[in-house]
């Protein structure tokens, strides 16, 4: 039996003649969204670059707050930019000043410094870091380019001051700040029932909900619930309006509810949306089974999507190994504390019938009447086996200048390869690595991911499967294994660069695979 764990997103960035590898590891579950905070974090790495205009900027770093998925939102209010490098006169004369600005497409100007060190002199030197404040009248907009640029002059006057300024601007970094179509659900409501319960889309959002006149409101929590207390019974026949909306000029979400004198729904033509309340990621051994907990809410289209009302004997939970292969079927069977309540259900999955190291598992639920509901997808890990105990996230190359001949480059930071291997004395197990081509959208590097094994000799990792690490256990207790750490000053995973390359920014991917038998 091959064991195999894969991890994509490794994406390779060559910056304007600078090499940077960087590893993404993409993992985790599809969860309610935390609001951004005040905190001033890194986003250099969600910025693209795009010259346009003269005089580009030796940007470092590029920090703010209200960050979500590494992009400026429209509660963004401080950015810092962090320059280190050399800026030359484009055209010979003296450069003089410098504003550093932050623009949109039209070249709005968010806040600025004006420079004076620079008086007349053909070269700066900066090693500064300037910090802008944008004013609430003048945020980012949602959906919409953020430019890093600058305005500059140059004028061989002495007394440069004194001129009329003749300014060049250039746009160089850019990004879309941040905007999502917000999704609120009712999960629970009843038109008898003096409270109405549902799922949003981000923390903090606010959920208004208006029957009528009456209109209540109410924040989606750190879980991503929500709860609407009426105070009293709807009376009437009507819609139920509930809306998402938040201060981040992201696009509102809106759904309703049917509120007809209590009359309870018989339609069995029903939709079927399953939602895990237990989480998604478990650990667990061979001998303990594990505990999903779930509900079903069912609604019918054709009637704005009202709630069902749904009998847990007509409901069917289904697991399955990720190529499809059936693992068990149940009944639902309420909560833990009340085994009859409609929808829900907690059932204990045998991880016999899982394998060691990690697993995927499909989960959806069925009735009798042919519906079948959304397909989501559980992380079930067997502790005893074999498996990636860590991978290192990101992993950059040291820059170097485009060269005439070709260039071995060694990563920056430090590798780490760890397996862990709970397996009984004398099993071996065997790490492969495969790196796709690195290319910017008009040209491929003219290079190669390579792998230099002991004994010196060079192997092309570039869409072929490369041994780079191998060990036989032979405790009989639980071993993590840093393949990384034997890789020593010229040994390991190197960046082979061939002269002829173009400038641009390369991306490409390298996926890992752990096998218990060695690759025919």
């Amino acid at each position: 039996m091959k064991l195999r764990r894969v991890f994509n997103q490794t994406v390779l960035m060559l910056l304007g003649g600078l090499c940077a590898w960087t590893v993404m590891v993409m993992d985790g579950d599809a969860s309610v969204i935390s609001e951004p905070t005040s905190e001033m974090q890194d986003i250099t790495s969600g910025f693209t670059k795009q010259v346009i205009g003269e005089l580009p900027w030796p940007i470092t770093k590029i920090k703010a707050n209200y960050v979500r998925d590494g992009h400026v939102t429209h509660r963004t209010d401080q950015m810092s930019i962090t320059l280190k490098g050399d800026v030359r006169s484009p055209n010979g004369q003296v450069l003089y000043n410098m504003w550093d600005i932050v623009t949109d497409d039209k070249g709005w100007e968010f806040g600025g410094k004006f420079l004076i060190y620079n008086v007349n002199k053909l070269l700066w030197h900066p090693q500064r870091t300037d910090v802008f404040k944008i004013s609430q009248s003048r945020r980012f907009k949602a959906g919409k380019k953020v430019w890093i640029g600058n305005k500059s002059s140059t004028n061989s006057s002495h007394e440069s001051y004194k001129t009329t300024l003749t300014y060049m601007k250039t746009k160089q970094y850019y990004q879309v700040a941040s905007q999502i179509k917000l999704v609120p659900h009712i999960t629970t409501f009843d038109s008898g029932a003096h409270s109405m319960q549902g799922t949003g889309t981000q923390v903090g959002d606010l959920i208004t909900a208006k029957f009528g006149r009456q209109v209540q409101t109410a924040r989606v929590t750190h879980d991503g619930h929500w709860r609407i207390d009426w105070g009293k019974e709807l009376q009437g026949s009507g819609k139920v309006t509930v809306t998402e909306t938040n201060d981040y000029d992201d696009v509102p979400g809106q759904t309703t509810a049917i509120v007809n004198n209590g009359v309870p729904r018989t339609k069995s033509k029903i939709k079927l949306n399953l939602f895990l309340t237990g989480g998604r990621n478990f650990s667990t051994t061979k001998d303990q089974a594990v505990l999903i907990k779930g509900m079903v809410v069912g609604t019918d289209p054709s009637d704005l999507q009202r709630d069902v009302k749904l009998n847990n004997q007509d409901l069917t939970i289904h697991f399955a190994h990720a190529d499809g292969t059936p693992i068990m079927s149940y009944r639902a069977n309420g909560t833990e504390d009340e085994p009859h309540k409609a929808g829900f259900f907690h059932l204990k999955l045998p991880a016999e019938k899982l394998q060691r190291g990690i697993n995927e598992i499909k989960i959806w639920v069925t009735s009798p009447n042919g519906q079948q509901s959304n397909i989501d997808t559980l992380k079930v890990t067997v502790a005893g086996g074999l498996s990636f105990e860590h991978i290192v996230s990101q992993i950059r190359f040291t820059s170097q200048q485009i060269s005439t001949k070709e260039t071995l480059i060694p990563a920056m930071n430090q590798w780490q390869v760890a397996v862990k291997d709970a397996r009984s004395g004398g099993s071996a197990w065997y790490v492969y690595a495969t790196a796709t081509e690195l290319a910017t959208e008009n040209h491929r590097l003219n290079g190669d991911l390579v792998y230099v094994n002991s004994a010196g000799k060079r192997q092309i990792m570039t869409n072929q499967m490369t041994l780079v690490g191998a060990c036989t256990h032979s405790k009989g207790k639980s071993v993590v294994t840093d393949v990384a750490k034997q890789w020593q000053e010229r040994r390991g995973i190197f960046l082979d660069v061939q002269p002829g390359m173009y400038t641009g920014d390369y991306h490409g991917k390298i996926n890992w695979s752990l096998q218990d038998t060695p690759q025919a």
